[in-house]
This record gives structure tokens, sequence and C-alpha cells, in this order.
């Protein structure tokens, strides 16, 4: 299976493990490697054509900053399990 951009949060990855842990085995996460100055670039010319209204500067960095403090301990949880592949 690939399941992308989920879990987003701690809680998701609990709420997933329960559901599925016993038929289901999680061999990996893949974690795309990109940093956050390029990535703001890419999205704010998407925006330019996308039409989403939360492609801006302002909704960018906080999406940013959600992702450090909910997502990225997930990405921690793998790694400390030996479960996450990284791609620079």
């Amino acid at each position: 299976y690939l399941v992308d951009g989920f879990p987003r949060s701690l809680d998701n990855l609990a709420a997933w493990n329960a559901a599925v842990e016993k038929r289901v085995v999680v061999r990996f996460c893949l974690f795309l490697s990109c940093s956050e100055g390029v990535m703001e670039a890419r999205l704010l010319d998407r925006g330019k054509t996308s039409g989403r209204s939360d492609d801006n500067i302002e909704s960018i960095r906080k999406r940013f900053m959600l992702f450090h403090s909910d997502s990225l301990p997930v990405v921690k949880s793998f790694a400390s399990e030996g479960k996450l592949r990284r791609v620079d």
C-alpha cells in the first residue's frame, strides 16, 4: 500500500495502528526531504495557476510550522523503529 500524507500526527498514527496493525505490516515510511525555501518557491509558483486560496506565503509558512509540530514526530517515530527511508 501507499498511503500519501497519512498519518499526519501521532494521534493519526495511533488510530492507524489500532485499526490495521494486525492486518497490515508497515515496512517503511518514505520521506521526501526538501528545503523549506525550495518548497515555498514551488508552492508560490503553483499558486499562480492553481486557484487555491492557501497557496500564499502566510498559509504556506503556517503549514511548515504545523509540519514541524505535528508531522515530524511521526517521521521520527518511524526512524526510531528503523522504518524510515529518506530521499534527499
